[in-house]
């Protein structure tokens, strides 16, 4: 579960711009586990489309894994309000041209930037042997709902954070 926390941290909140910062940005539990609900369907299509060609055909990605995808995308709306900021904080600093372009955007545009960045993201950076412990820890997760499964996903992140403060450059704002 631990590779499965990571790249869905990493997607929901890794961006060109942000990895020009010189320190991490910092995010709450809350928008963390915002920006997470909101990603998780992009990161389950990511890691589907990665992992199809290495799981059995009984693997539940590839049996539910869209369903899955699509019961969560059916709430994203309800997550963006407070996904957007803690998107827009993890791509830098006021006066970074990228981050400045990207805020100036519409916002449907904004999401569909995240959308598309998070899937991608997550198709290329999972390592193919991590693929029967993912397909296994979204099973696991399936049963819950995605503010249940992104709060368990940033309590993951919390918990870890006490020996390595930062994925890439995200961090989890210490309290």
């Amino acid at each position: 579960m631990h590779a499965f926390v990571r790249t869905i941290a990493f997607a929901a909140s890794m961006t060109p711009g942000l990895a020009m910062a010189a320190e991490p940005v910092c995010i709450t539990k809350k928008e963390a586990t915002a920006l997470i609900a909101y990603a998780l369907p992009q990161a389950i299509n990511g890691t589907a489309k990665r992992c199809a060609p290495s799981l059995p055909a009984d693997a539940f990605l590839r049996r539910q894994g869209p369903q899955l995808a699509a019961r969560y995308s059916g709430q994203k709306d309800r997550y963006w309000a407070q996904a957007r900021p803690a998107f827009m904080k993890t791509l830098g600093a006021e006066g970074n041209g990228s981050a400045d372009m990207v805020r100036n955007l519409p916002d449907e545009t904004v999401r569909q930037l995240a959308d598309v960045f998070v899937e991608g993201f997550v198709s290329q950076r999972i390592a193919l042997k991590s693929c029967t412990k993912l397909d296994l820890a979204i099973d696991l997760l399936s049963p819950l709902p995605p503010e249940n499964t992104a709060g368990l996903i940033a309590l993951s992140l919390e918990v870890a954070s006490a020996a390595d403060p930062k994925l890439g450059k995200v961090a989890l704002c210490r309290s």
